[in-house]
């Protein structure tokens, strides 16, 4: 059994991959944050334009040590093609939740970004159900410039004022509060993800 996300019209990708191979269950995604600051940032700022803003420091500089006249602009577009590759590859990279379940051994494993490995008995999880939450962005007016301007650059950012949904997965563990594994703007992925965990729990 496989659950991979897919790209829906007008919305974010459900970045997320279940794989279910007898007694194990992997479960991977880059889309497990929910809080206010993911509200603006994935809709302005990808990766890669991070890394092609953060780029610019570097080429600045060569540009501005070298004196040698229109030589200048080759130690310039070296250093930003090295500062893109750099800060893409190991700043701005794409960061991954993983969610191991093996009946086998009986054992979970939880790995998220920044933090320890989690490992814990599967028969403590308690129950795995989607929630939602909603999130009222900050700095109204601000939100507004930047739509103003995304228009001036023929990009449309509709309603970045209004309050946003988030759809997120959570792992509820006996002696704990558990974990959210997941989290986007699409219901439809969560319920997929809430649903074959639940199968996969409740098969012998």
């Amino acid at each position: 059994m496989t659950s991979r996300g897919k790209v829906i019209e007008g919305l974010s990708p459900a970045d997320f991959d279940l794989v279910v191979e007898g007694p194990v269950l992997k479960f991977r995604t880059s889309s497990y944050r929910a809080e206010k600051g993911s509200v603006l940032s994935p809709m302005i700022y990808s990766h890669e334009l991070s890394s092609m803003l953060a780029s610019a420091i570097p080429a600045a500089a060569a540009f501005l040590l070298v004196k040698a006249g229109p030589f200048r602009y080759i130690p310039a577009l070296a250093a930003y093609a090295a500062g893109f590759y750099f800060f893409r590859a190991f700043i701005f990279k794409k960061r991954y939740l993983s969610l191991d379940i093996d009946k086998t051994s009986g054992t979970g494993v939880l790995n998220a970004p920044f933090k320890a490995k989690r490992t814990f008995r599967a028969e403590e999880i308690e129950k795995v159900e989607a929630e939602k939450s909603a999130f009222l962005p900050e700095n109204r007016e601000g939100l507004r410039q930047v739509e103003k301007i995304a228009l001036h650059h023929h990009t449309v950012l509709p309603e970045l004022d209004k309050p946003v949904d988030f759809y997120c997965v959570r792992v509820r563990l006996k002696n704990g509060p558990g974990f959210i594994i997941y989290s986007g703007r699409e219901p439809v992925a969560a319920a997929d993800i809430t649903l074959k965990i639940k199968e996969f729990l409740s098969e012998n």
